[in-house]
């Protein structure tokens, strides 16, 4: 192993699978009720248990890593280790979290007298963070420098494409997220919004469609015109909606037989603003973002 993989929560990966795979995480915070939870789920029942809470009515909020903790994390994973470190984090578009990685890799790295951590920034969350992460981990098991593969990293992290589509609009009515007659208005007339992380690794609207299906057929008409001979993988995000999760992933399947198709959770972090039921499709390819 040439580096050290290390990354946050935001990915949506099995705590206990990460381990397994040699890749040191800093979880996240979640809150609901006023007591503040570690984004550190390690099954579906923990998923689900969450989500439960959701559809009561429950308004989990999220915080940030810090520096001084984003500094005790790399101190505690480069302790007694000569290797290298690099960090993967939650987009620089949706949180601060890269930002306080960097200032404490600064830190980190000015105590040493040299390079030791290397922060990227993923441009992505849940399942389009865990993309990068797999490419991240075949880069480290490939034997290459820290330096050399937090460059390979960040280029990749502009060719994950992702469009999803949250479904709970009275959930971001009372996150703040849309207005009131928005969500009310959207609820009737059945209107489903499709999102995308763009090109700065923050959120854009790209369509709005009537009904469940044809939000998904947009999806997947964006799949077809953009998967390639690099696409192996897709991940579908899914905020505990099974139902049409596996719905879009045997129409994907159908699309590409040639490719493995992944249902992921999207966790807490995320899950806290999207609510319960967003689905969508993620996945590796040879184009950058366009918006």
């Amino acid at each position: 192993m040439s580096f050290i993989l290390s990354t946050d929560s935001s990915c949506d990966v099995f705590s206990s699978e990460l381990k397994n795979r040699g890749i040191a995480c800093r979880p996240l915070v979640y809150t609901v009720d006023d007591v503040a939870y570690f984004d550190e789920c390690d099954s579906d029942a923990e998923y689900r248990a969450f989500y439960d809470l959701v559809r009561g009515g429950k308004l989990p909020t999220t915080s940030q890593i810090n520096v001084a903790e984003h500094e005790e994390f790399f101190d505690s994973v480069l302790a007694g280790n000569d290797s290298d470190l690099v960090h993967l984090t939650l987009s620089s578009g949706l949180s601060s979290t890269y930002e306080s990685a960097v200032k404490a890799a600064e830190e980190v790295n000015e105590r040493y007298g040299k390079k030791r951590v290397y922060v990227v920034d993923s441009l992505g969350a849940t399942v389009v963070q865990r993309i990068v992460l797999d490419e991240a981990e075949r880069i480290r098991d490939e034997g290459v420098d820290a330096a050399t593969a937090a460059v390979r990293i960040e280029e990749l992290t502009h060719r994950v494409q992702v469009w999803f589509m949250p479904t709970d609009l009275m959930h971001l009515k009372r996150g703040g997220r849309v207005s009131g007659p928005s969500a009310v208005i959207g609820t009737a007339l059945n209107i489903k919004p499709i999102l995308i992380i763009n090109k700065n690794g923050g959120l854009s609207v790209v369509a709005k469609k009537i009904g469940m299906s044809k939000g998904m057929d947009y999806m997947l008409d964006n799949f077809k015109k953009y998967s390639d001979e690099l696409t192996k993988t897709v991940y579908i995000p899914n905020a505990d909606n099974d139902e049409w999760a596996q719905k879009i992933q045997a129409k994907l399947k159908d699309i590409r037989p040639d490719c493995d198709v992944r249902i992921g959770w999207v966790g807490p972090v995320i899950g806290s603003h999207t609510g319960s039921g967003m689905f969508g499709v993620a996945f590796l390819c040879g184009k950058a973002r366009e918006n």
